[in-house]
């Protein structure tokens, strides 16, 4: 009886754990977030600003931002424009604050949650809950292309920046899954829609898919067990203090720790391609080497 009291009391301390957890990160903004009733002029430096969600946010996994930040120094300002949850609905909603940063330069990486949202009622009512998406509100491929497209147009239209889209990371390292499968479907859309517009395209998902077939694993964790998976790794990370990349080695994950948010692998290869758009001012039709420095880490 003692046994079970004491294993049920340990269940309700981490069920309460997890779910102050999970509010505070949906609450949370990044540091260098571009509230617009709080910019302040940024003279001096280059101005960059990071469009995304919980991957661009970076604390529910390791930061390609902080990356960026410590490689190019304090010549460089990054807006950190991620916030976990969104969609490209919310990213919609809070262009004025992106376009108010006047960014010499934009990287758009979204588009994650719009799978999951579709994939999954139980992530769909999430975001109908935390007020990411309307209620009722029944993401697709053809609601994301609608969005990414407009997204795009008014950035184009309305800032002055160098432009480079993201394809989306791997979601799980299982390459065969129904989420990787509906990702490379958005991730040739992004591509063809960079080529269309004469933008920069970034092929993080290349780079992440490569490596995995390089360096093949037996899969433990299908991406059904994906939410089961973040629930876990929020309480090993901010209760227990275990780093993102050794909870994802303990799962037997090289990129992604819970099927979606990075680890300093995975994270690196976002900042690298990244790093390539704003020292070499790539034109659309390049797909460069990996560069000097920080290419032990991403590959």
């Amino acid at each position: 009886m003692l046994r079970f009291t004491i294993i049920s009391l340990l269940i309700l301390i981490i069920l309460v754990t997890y779910w102050k957890l999970r509010m505070k990160a949906v609450k949370h903004f990044p540091r260098s977030y571009p509230h617009k009733n709080s910019l302040h002029p940024i003279t001096g430096k280059t101005i960059v600003t990071c469009i995304g969600d919980s991957i661009t946010h970076g604390n529910m996994g390791v930061s390609f931002v902080e990356l960026l930040e410590k490689w190019f120094g304090p010549s460089w300002f990054f807006y950190n424009a991620g916030v976990n949850g969104r969609l490209t609905y919310t990213v919609l909603d809070h262009l004025e604050e992106i376009i108010a940063t006047q960014p010499a330069f934009v990287t758009l990486l979204i588009g994650t949650n719009d799978i999951n949202a579709y994939l999954s009622e139980a992530s769909l009512r999430t975001y109908w809950d935390i007020g990411r998406i309307p209620k009722g509100t029944r993401p697709s491929i053809d609601t994301f292309k609608a969005n990414y497209t407009r997204i795009v147009e008014q950035l184009m239209e309305r800032t002055t920046a160098q432009i480079a889209l993201i394809s989306l990371p791997v979601m799980g390292e299982d390459l065969t899954s129904k989420a990787n499968q509906l990702a490379d479907q958005y991730s040739a859309f992004i591509k063809e829609t960079a080529q269309k517009k004469g933008l920069i395209y970034l092929p993080v998902r290349e780079r992440m898919t490569d490596f995995l077939k390089r360096n093949p694993k037996s899969i433990r964790h299908s991406f059904e067990k994906t939410d089961s998976l973040i629930k876990v790794n929020m309480v090993r990370h901010y209760l227990l203090g275990q780093s993102w990349d050794t909870i994802a080695m303990l799962n037997g994950q090289d990129l992604v720790h819970d099927n979606l948010h990075l680890t300093t692998r995975g994270s690196a290869m976002v900042a690298t391609e990244i790093e390539r758009f704003l020292t070499q001012k790539l034109s659309p039709e390049i797909v460069p080497p990996v560069s000097a420095g920080v290419s032990q880490i991403a590959s």
